[in-house]
């Protein structure tokens, strides 16, 4: 699969869209890239936060969901529970982040994944996630 644009499969728009690209996409996951602006909602004094990496992992899951439905209207998701997280280090304005989320379980609304984040072939962020989507269809407006 060629590089896509994930805003185009994802309901999040700027100040919170935390997705560039994405590729590799399947049912068995996706991978993503972000480089990080100096100027963002998730971003403090030079660096990446917490919630900007678990809304880029949550982000990634939505791409992905996004890409296989994609002749459907986008659907909105929410994160449902976050577990064995480690963050290794945060990422500085400037870095490309390049996000891996593979599939564990899948049944109906809920999808569980474990994601890494990495910088530069350095791993920053392990966790696993599940995600719920919901019925209700996003509306761009």
């Amino acid at each position: 699969m060629d590089l896509q644009v994930a805003s185009k499969y994802i309901p999040q728009r700027p100040p919170i869209l935390v997705v560039d690209h994405f590729w590799n996409c399947s049912e068995s996951g996706i991978s993503t890239n972000f480089r990080v602006p100096e100027k963002h909602s998730f971003v403090a004094n030079g660096i990446l936060t917490e919630a900007g990496l678990l809304e880029n992992i949550a982000q990634s899951c939505a791409a992905r969901i996004g890409w296989l439905n994609r002749d459907k209207p986008l659907k909105i998701g929410v994160i449902g529970g976050i577990t064995k997280l480690e963050i290794f280090r945060y990422p500085k304005v400037g870095e490309l982040l390049e996000t891996t989320v593979q599939i564990t379980t899948e049944v109906e609304n809920a999808t569980v994944t474990h994601a890494t984040i990495h910088s530069n072939h350095e791993e920053l962020l392990q966790c696993d996630m599940k995600v719920f989507i919901s019925d209700e269809v996003f509306i761009d407006k």
